[in-house]
């Protein structure tokens, strides 16, 4: 391809809302969270290696024919998402699918990525911003680089307080 030399008619999407192709003998239920398999097929959001959140189902898709013989519509934003044991000090913490409807603070065996907790409305069910796309090697290397501004204002706290005599030094 070379440069443009005139205008381009450039196809736009909002990036909120997209259609992926549901794998064979496969129903999605309108609401439900949904991933992509490790082939890139739309299946039910579970705890499950290899899968990738894609979004909630705008409409329910039940595909009795081969992979990709129906599309399902997803889309990302904010959603009220089962939860066990939130608390409103969970706000803004990272959580994972453990199945369509369910999501963890922790607690996950494969950390399949839904997005951070927007808004607690009880210990069982919170606001999920699920705008945020983010691999299993981004997450783990936010919560390194966390863990290390942690440590950083820890051991600015610890010399202010040897400074200020109200710890030993050691």
């Amino acid at each position: 391809m070379s440069v443009l030399t005139k205008d381009r008619d450039t196809e736009r999407r909002a990036g909120e809302l997209k259609v992926i192709p549901v794998k064979a003998a496969t129903k999605i239920f309108a609401g439900s969270m949904v991933c992509a398999d490790s082939s890139g097929w739309a299946v039910p959001a579970a705890d499950t290696a290899a899968f990738k959140f894609q979004g909630v189902a705008e409409e329910y898709v039940d595909n009795t024919g081969a992979n990709g013989a129906k599309s399902v519509r997803v889309r990302r934003g904010i959603f009220e998402f089962v939860t066990s044991g939130a608390a409103i000090s969970d706000v803004g913490k990272m959580v994972f699918a453990t199945d369509d409807q369910t999501v963890a603070i922790n607690g996950t065996t494969n950390a399949v990525y839904v997005g951070r907790i927007y808004q607690f409305v009880s210990a069982t069910s919170v606001y999920i911003d699920t705008r945020e796309r983010r691999t299993g090697k981004e997450q783990a290397d936010s919560i390194a680089a966390d863990i290390a501004a942690m440590k950083t204002d820890f051991n600015a706290l610890l010399a202010k307080l040897r400074a200020a005599d109200l710890i030993a030094t050691g």
